[in-house]
C-alpha cells in the first residue's frame, strides 16, 4: 500500500495527531478535539477540518456515517508506520518482567520458555502474544540422552545443535538394566547425531539397524515412532496468550466479529501462515489490515520479529486491531526476540 503523493508537513502532523488520538480513544476524531487539545500548534478548527477533507481524498482517513470525526485507513497506518511514527522504548520495568519471565524456567526446556514467553507478551501489549516454534527439521540433532526416571519410566532427552531441546517420556519394560539402556544411547548417537531431523525421519530404518539383546526394544521405539522424536509440526508448534485482550477490544464487541475472531484463532495453519507470511531473517515485520490474505485477520494487525537459536528460526509478536500502538509494540517485539534469542543460546 502506498500513496500517490508527498504529504505536507501539516498533512504528516495532522495525520499523526489523529492515529495517536484515535489509538487512544478508539473513537472517531474530530477537528475541534485536536485544536482543543493540541492548541499548542495554533492550528484552528478549520484549518484541521481542511487538511482532514485532505487526507480523506488521499485515502488516508475515512469517517464513520454516524460521525463528523474521522479514523485512520490501512494506508494511513501504514504511510505512518513507514515514514511518521516515532520509536517509542518500552519501560525498564517492562524489560525486566521480560527477563524475569523468561529466566524463570530452568534450563533450556524450548515448550515452557515459549509458552512462558507469549502470556509475557500477551500481558505487556494487552493484545494477543503468539509464539511459533523454530522448526526442528532445519535443526541438527546433537545428541540423545536416555535417563530411567522410574523401574518402568524413561526421560528420552533430545538435543538440537545450539540448545534446543525436546523432552519424552516413555514406558519401558522393567527387566532392563541401566546398561542396556546406556548402550542403546550409545548406538543411537553413534549412527544419527550430526544429522539433520529432516534426513533422520526419512532414513531411520536404514540407519538402524536392530541391535541384538534387550537394547534393540529400545531402538524399536524410535524406528517405530519417529515423527514422535524427529518432528514437531511442519508449520512449526505455537503458543497463544491473551485472546481475551483481543476478544475486549471495542472494533470486536459485537458478537458476530468476537465469534469469528475465536475462530480464526483456533486454526492453527492460517494462525502460523499469518504470523510467518513476512518472516525476515532480521528486523521486524509488520502486517496491517487488508494487507492480510485472510479474509478475518483483514481486521487485524500483526508486528513480529525472528528469534533464533542458531541456524534456527522461529517467529514471535503480537496480533491486535488495526488501531495498536505501533511505535511501543514494535520496541516490544524486538526486545523479546533479542532476549529469547539470548536465552535459547547463551
Amino acid at each position: 500500500m502506498k500513496i500517490g503523493r508527498e504529504l505536507t508537513e501539516r498533512e504528516k502532523l495532522v495525520l499523526r495527531l489523529v492515529i495517536h488520538n484515535y489509538i487512544l480513544s478508539a473513537t472517531p476524531v474530530g477537528s475541534r478535539v485536536l485544536a482543543k487539545r493540541h492548541s499548542e500548534l495554533g492550528l484552528s478548527p478549520a484549518t484541521i477540518r481542511n487538511t482532514m477533507a485532505d487526507l480523506e481524498d488521499s485515502g488516508l482517513l475515512t469517517h464513520p456515517h454516524t460521525s463528523a470525526g474521522r479514523v485512520p485507513t490501512d494506508l494511513g497506518y501504514r504511510v505512518y508506520v513507514d515514514d511518521l511514527m516515532e520509536f517509542k522504548e518500552i519501560s525498564q520495568r517492562e524489560k525486566e518482567t521480560i527477563i524475569k519471565e523468561i529466566e524463570s524456567i530452568p534450563g533450556k526446556d524450548v515448550k515452557q520458555i515459549l509458552t512462558v514467553t507469549s502470556k509475557t507478551l500477551g500481558k505487556i501489549s494487552r493484545l494477543l502474544g503468539i509464539i511459533v516454534s523454530p522448526r526442528f527439521s532445519e535443526g541438527t540433532l546433537e545428541k540423545i540422552d536416555l535417563v530411567r526416571v522410574s523401574q518402568d519410566k524413561l526421560f528420552v532427552v533430545i538435543s538440537i545443535q545450539s540448545g534446543l531441546v525436546k523432552t519424552i517420556m516413555l514406558e519401558i519394560e522393567s527387566t532392563l538394566k541401566d546398561s542396556q539402556i546406556l548402550n542403546a544411547s550409545r548406538y543411537l548417537n553413534s549412527r544419527l547425531a550430526g544429522l539433520s531431523f529432516q534426513t533422520i525421519r526419512s532414513t531411520i530404518e536404514e540407519r538402524l539397524h536392530p541391535l541384538d539383546g534387550e537394547e534393540a526394544k529400545i531402538i524399536r521405539f524410535f524406528i517405530d515412532d519417529v515423527e514422535r522424536f524427529f518432528q514437531l509440526d511442519e508449520l512449526g508448534d505455537y503458543f497463544v496468550e491473551g485472546t481475551s485482550n483481543v476478544l475486549s477490544q471495542p472494533e470486536f464487541s459485537s458478537t458476530d466479529k468476537m465469534r469469528s475472531i475465536v475462530e480464526f484463532l483456533e486454526n492453527k495453519d492460517v494462525v502460523v501462515h499469518l504470523i510467518e507470511q513476512r518472516r525476515v531473517p532480521n528486523g521486524i515485520s509488520i502486517t496491517i489490515g487488508e494487507e492480510n490474505p485472510n479474509r478475518i485477520a483483514k481486521t487485524l494487525s500483526v508486528v513480529t520479529a525472528g528469534y533464533h537459536v542458531g541456524q534456527i528460526q522461529g517467529t514471535l509478536g503480537v496480533i491486535g486491531p488495526t488501531r495498536m500502538d505501533y511505535s511501543k509494540l514494535i520496541s516490544l517485539v524486538d526486545y523479546t526476540a533479542r532476549t529469547v534469542t539470548e536465552h535459547l543460546t547463551g
